[in-house]
């Protein structure tokens, strides 16, 4: 499948999608596109297997939206991750107990500056013999885990103190046709914070970054000011929001009184 208009005329809007059409990460999606009159794709979502439970990623026209998921053969549970506008079709199918409004953000090769590069430098890469450690330190934050293959690519950076990983970041996916990638996975242990942990390991890991990327994405929790303000400090700027949340399969029955309340996806 090539990059539709859908995707390229926003494509931060549409980073997971984009870098979901490369390898290795196309042999673990399925897709369902809706074309509208004009015969593009106006609608996708991309449902990606290798992590458990699986990833919904959601994009485009709320009614096509709504086609892809009637024809497709939906999972019991999955992480939907989507715009305000899909959420009053995405109840006829899923119940999001939980939703968490998100922000995405960017940050260009140009716009990350010379003072940023003296941040840091005790940060390390990340291999096989750290995992017990990665695990150990995500232990402490429920739903956080390593993306395994991004780690075994030695595409996570972390820092110790007194013999244990205190502090550590991690890439999500990377796109070589569009030049960027999606990193996150920022995590400082409870008893190491307020010590400048979180912008060493992110400066490290947007050093290595930029080796092959021209930007990068990260997202971060809408309500999360202290983070938010953390990455603006270091040049990124907000781009979009959109929300995500562990769903379970639930009947198609979107009531009128489901779709009127559509809107309070909006409200963040």
């Amino acid at each position: 499948m090539q990059a539709p208009p859908l995707f390229r005329s926003d494509e931060i809007r549409a980073a997971y999608h984009l870098a979901l059409l490369e390898w290795p990460y196309s042999g673990h999606v399925a897709w369902q596109r809706h074309r509208g009159p004009n015969g593009e794709i106006d609608a996708a979502v991309a449902f990606y297997s290798l992590s458990q439970p699986p990833i919904a990623f959601v994009i485009g026209d709320a009614a096509g939206v709504g086609e892809c998921l009637a024809e497709a053969e939906l999972p019991e549970c999955a992480y939907q991750a989507f715009f305000p506008e899909h959420g009053g079709v995405l109840s006829g199918f899923y119940h999001i107990p939980r939703p968490v409004a998100m922000t995405r953000m960017v940050l260009g090769r140009d716009d990350f500056g010379n003072a940023a590069a003296s941040d840091g430098g005790r940060e390390i890469v990340l291999g096989a013999r750290h995992a017990d450690a990665l695990e150990e330190l995500y232990s402490h934050e429920a739903g956080l885990r390593a993306d395994r293959y991004q780690f075994e690519q030695g595409r996570y950076v972390g820092t110790f103190a007194d013999g244990k990983l205190v502090a550590a970041a991690g890439t999500h996916f990377v796109s070589r046709s569009g030049s960027f990638a999606m990193i996150g996975n920022v995590f400082t242990h409870p008893g190491y914070r307020r010590q400048g942990l979180a912008r060493q390991v992110v400066t490290g890991l947007l050093r290595r970054t930029f080796e092959r990327a021209d930007r990068v994405c990260l997202n971060v929790r809408y309500a999360n000011r202290a983070a938010v303000n953390l990455y603006e400090s270091m040049g990124f700027s907000a781009h979009c929001t959109y929300c995500e949340g562990l769903a379970l399969l639930a009947p198609a029955l979107a009531s009128a009184e489901h779709n009127a309340a559509s809107g309070d996806w909006r409200n963040f």
